[in-house]
């Protein structure tokens, strides 16, 4: 890539008048030849005889966490009843269930569906009986599954290292119960967030049998704890100040959908303005993305709070400053009582003070924002590691937690300590350290609860007996306690004593606990504030006008790491900087342009006498003199060894967010970064369609005349239908077509050259200046054309046409000439260079969805529009002597859309949505000037900017 322009001409050099308004790379927004000639290599060269990897650290990496599926064939369902969800004919599919459960992210809780193929689980969607889901879904749930086959997983209970057995560990925990008598005097507990209520019952048991112990809990990503619950389908006009509902925000998918719903309706949609210091999915759906210093962002909140009538004190602040306070306050006042103004968990307390305030003076409580309870956060680490190195702790119990990896000094406190003891799926880095380490079950394979921050509760019952000889923390805390029982099912069913037979069987098969009107009212009752009645904290002061800062984020699907081992997340593009396989120092165009740096430049950030080298990565919209820096990575085992920088050691607390001086020294050297922002890119055309609510993005229903006949019509004719104007970006479709189509992993070298496998991509494309450009993301799977340029070149007819207007892929007849990928104007065609998918274990069989062929070398393969589930339809249809019905048949990607910005069916059926969706002023087709017809349709996106809006 060429050396980074100045700053003025990324800001200047738009496209020139008549020509396409929207840019993926930085090199494309300023015209560089260099980066026209990168984009014109398309496709990769002729793959070499060999993998660069021997044959066990190409299965290792590429195996993508399977071996475990072998232990399928030893496990079988649990021992108790479990009840399954049924379909909409009340029949499940045959050899086929769907179990309703619960899993948790922290202190985000959502309902799940765990599809079963002949007592396997194989699929993870939401649940849609589930209010925090809805039947939509994020990339972590779908990719819950290979945690669970994960060969990483630990299998045994390990004592200082070596094998040994829980036999062993509970002669252990009988003398530790002993030694604590009637006080506990020295026993403390660290925990993540408690949200299960069983295990809160526990907490509060053990606590009350030894009363001088003390429980902890350490969430490295938790910040500010979340006491309030948005509700976006009611807001009119959203500011989000460092926050992201939806992205990283307690209950994203179900704001996403509402979101999404409320942009839907063209006579009332919604504005969103974001102001943070790192983009965001949020700010990338953003009408109005505003850059600033998290040091800065205060200074802005209290003037927006003065602008709205709350009692602030206001520092002095610039003219476009004011101005920009000044239309958002506006805004915010036109649409008062259907407003929402949000304060990220990385803000201090004096934002959220100001936040509730203005929420109140608006008249937003109780309809756009609701107070929920306080989230028991438990004792802090910092007192846990004040203990530790004061010799108050003798017995430090860890469960599922690995704070070794992510507390600044944690691992040499925790070596003062006579006996610790680690649960864990992972022999993590507290694993390592600790004296005792003892496995975990996965939530799917375990009895327990989970409650939402609103109060939604859910049952957890296991899908598959233990893979592993694991066991649950409640089977761990009985330990301690000396409360065992062998029956984990009446353990749980022991917290909810109000529930009857019928009552329990309900919330096992809905995957939700009912609860009385009146207790769902109590859990989201807003509390009346009165403005300015919490004193404000003062205000934190700004960072220098030349001087750096640094902030902290999570990684995008890594998280705090705890992903770390997942590979299909691992290769998944970040939605908001395209990067795989690794994180990057992201900075700004115009520190870039500063300091002469340009993408997988190397770098060391110094803070106090800590320090990291990170390669940089050049993120349009990312404020100017601050540097962000991802969690998740500086992994030493696994799959994640090797990949990336551990963010975690330039932190001197847990729950810093950002630091005010930081150092940036450039090493002179350079590394590649597995970044597929200018990957399958198909030009410089009529892309990406975007307008306003009063000029829509115009659409096309011509149909131009072909020398090429039409195919024979069939009964159906399947086609999709994608809304730019409601896709957000969060890339579930991608992993959600991965699970169903048993998809490979390639690894990062394979994906720097331009290899990756995924079936249905999400192109990023930006408009307008590089500081802050607005975004519109674009799912692009198979266009299932009915004159497709594929079909006519293949030399063995592997790529064929059916009469229901299916681009088909006949595997056996590939010999991959690679024609038909050549020949593919929207490059969606993916070509098994190497022998990704392992075709010889059977260990991998039992993760592998068995109504996909498994692909070999040399094979192309693509979208095929699950071809699979139409199949199985048409069966259920012929037997029963009907016509498919309306909505029968789903994608895995559009079941997976938050958002449903996918919609698929029959285009001959006119009640379905996807003929209604072809049927928009706002469709239109991808390289409509080829003539190709596609079956995939797109309808333009639209954004909702406010015309006093004053840009830079």
């Amino acid at each position: 890539m060429s050396p980074m322009k100045p700053e003025a001409a990324l800001r200047d050099a738009l496209p020139p008048p008549g020509s396409p308004r929207f840019w993926r790379a930085l090199d494309e927004l300023a015209a560089d030849p260099a980066g026209r000639g990168l984009l014109a290599a398309a496709w990769p060269s002729l793959a070499e005889l060999e993998p660069a990897l021997d044959r066990r650290g190409f299965l290792r990496l590429l195996g993508a966490s399977l071996a475990f599926a072998g232990l399928a064939a030893c496990s079988g369902p649990p021992p108790e009843h479990i009840v399954p969800q049924v379909g909409r004919n009340g029949r499940t599919a045959p050899r086929s269930a769907r179990y309703a459960t619960a899993m948790a992210t922290g202190a985000d809780v959502v309902g799940v569906v765990v599809t079963l193929q002949d007592g396997r689980p194989v699929k993870v969607d939401g649940n849609p009986r589930h209010p925090a889901t809805l039947g939509g879904s994020d990339a972590c749930m779908q990719a819950a599954v290979l945690d669970l086959w994960d060969p990483a997983r630990s299998d045994a209970p390990r004592r200082n290292g070596t094998p040994s057995s829980w036999a062993a560990f509970e002669d252990d925990a009988a003398a530790l119960r002993r030694q604590f008598g009637e006080r506990g005097e020295g026993l403390r507990i660290l925990s993540g967030a408690v949200v299960s209520p069983t295990l809160a019952r526990q907490r509060d048991a053990l606590l009350a049998r030894y009363p001088a112990a003390r429980w902890h809990v350490h969430d490295p990503l938790r910040g500010r704890p979340a006491d309030v619950w948005p509700d976006l389908s009611k807001a009119r006009t959203i500011v989000a100040l460092d926050a992201d509902p939806l992205g990283g925000f307690p209950g994203h998918v179900r704001h996403a959908r509402d979101f999404a719903a409320m942009r839907g309706d063209t006579n009332a949609m919604p504005r969103l303005y974001a102001i943070e210091p790192a983009p965001s999915l949020t700010g990338r759906n953003a009408d109005h993305a505003w850059p600033v210093a998290a040091s800065a962002l205060p200074a802005i909140a209290a003037g927006l709070a003065s602008a709205l009538g709350v009692p602030a004190d206001v520092p002095d602040l610039d003219a476009l400053t004011r101005e920009r306070i000044a239309t958002i306050a506006e805004d915010l006042h036109t649409n008062a009582g259907a407003s929402l103004v949000l304060a990220g968990p990385f803000q201090p307390s004096a934002v959220h003070d100001l936040v509730r305030a203005m929420n109140a003076v608006l008249g937003n409580e109780g309809t756009t924002i609701h107070d929920v309870p306080s989230h028991d956060t438990g004792r802090p680490l910092g007192e846990l590691l004040e203990d530790m190195r004061a010799g108050h702790v003798e017995t430090l119990v860890l469960l599922e937690t690995n704070p070794v990896y992510t507390a600044p000094g944690f691992a040499d406190a925790m070596r003062t300590v006579p006996r610790s003891v680690h649960l864990g799926r992972y022999r993590d880095e507290t694993a390592e350290a600790a004296h005792w380490h003892l496995p975990a079950l996965h939530p799917f394979e375990t009895w327990s609860d989970l409650r939402t921050l609103d109060g939604v509760a859910s049952i957890v019952q296991p899908v598959l007996a233990p893979l592993a000889d694991a066991r649950s923390v409640h089977d761990v805390l009985d330990l301690l306690t000396g409360a065992m029982t062998d029956d984990p099912l009446k353990r749980v069913r022991a917290t909810w004593p109000d529930l009857d037979d019928e009552a329990w069987t309900a919330a096992l098969r809905d995957g939700v606990v009912a609860r009385p009107a009146d207790a769902v009212g109590a859990a989201m009752a807003a509390r009346k504030s009165r403005p300015g009645s919490t004193p404000l904290a003062a205000m934190a002061a700004p960072t220098g006008k030349d001087a750096l800062e640094l902030v902290f984020r999570p990684d995008e699907f890594l998280w705090d790491g705890r992903h770390a081992g997942n590979a299909w997340l691992q290769e998944l593009p970040r939605p908001v900087t395209s990067l795989t396989w690794g994180n990057a120092a992201w900075i700004s165009p115009a520190l870039a342009e500063q300091r002469r740096l340009r993408d997988g430049d190397m770098v060391r950030l110094a803070i106090d006498g800590r320090h990291v080298e990170a390669p940089v990565l050049v993120v349009p919209g990312q404020a100017a003199n601050s540097i962000t820096v991802t969690f998740g990575y500086g992994r030493r085992s696994g799959i994640a060894d090797g990949l990336g920088y551990d963010a975690y050691a330039l932190r001197e607390r847990d729950d810093t967010w950002h630091v005010h001086s930081v150092e940036l020294t450039p090493l002179g050297r350079r590394t590649t970064l597995a970044w597929t922002q200018t990957h399958q890119d198909m030009g410089r055309r009529d892309i990406v369609r975007a307008g306003t609510p009063a000029h829509p993005p115009h659409g096309s229903d011509k149909t131009p005349a072909s020398f090429y006949p039409d195919a024979p019509r069939g009964e159906y004719r399947w086609g999709m239908g994608i809304d730019l104007n409601a896709c957000i970006g969060c890339n579930a479709c991608t992993i959600a077509c991965q699970a169903e189509n048993n998809i490979p992993v390639v690894g990062k070298e394979e994906v720097a050259r331009g290899r990756r496998m995924h079936w249905i991509r999400v192109d990023r494309y930006h408009e307008g200046p590089a500081a802050a450009p607005r975004t519109y993301h674009q799912p692009v799977p198979c266009m299932h054309c009915e004159h497709a340029p594929c079909e006519v070149v293949c030399p063995v007819e592997a790529t064929v046409h059916d009469s229901e207007g299916l681009n088909l892929q006949v595997y056996n007849r590939c010999v991959g000439t690679r024609f038909c990928s050549n020949n593919c104007p929207y490059k969606v065609r993916r070509f098994n260079f190497l022998q990704y998918a392992d075709l010889a274990s059977e260990s991998l069989k039992a993760m592998r969805n068995p109504e996909v062929t498994v692909r070999s070398r040399g094979v192309m393969e693509k979208c095929t529009y699950c071809v699979q589930r139409i199949e199985r339809a048409h069966i259920d249809a012929d037997r029963e002597g009907r016509r498919i019905g309306t909505g029968e048949v789903t994608t895995a990607c559009q079941d997976a859309c938050p958002t449903r910005a996918i919609v698929f069916g029959d285009l001959g059926d006119d009640a379905s949505d996807v003929a209604r969706a072809h049927r928009s002023p706002r469709r239109y087709v991808l390289l409509e000037e080829l003539n190709t017809r596609p079956r995939t349709a797109y309808l333009g996106a639209l954004r909702n900017p406010n015309p006093a809006w004053r840009d830079a």
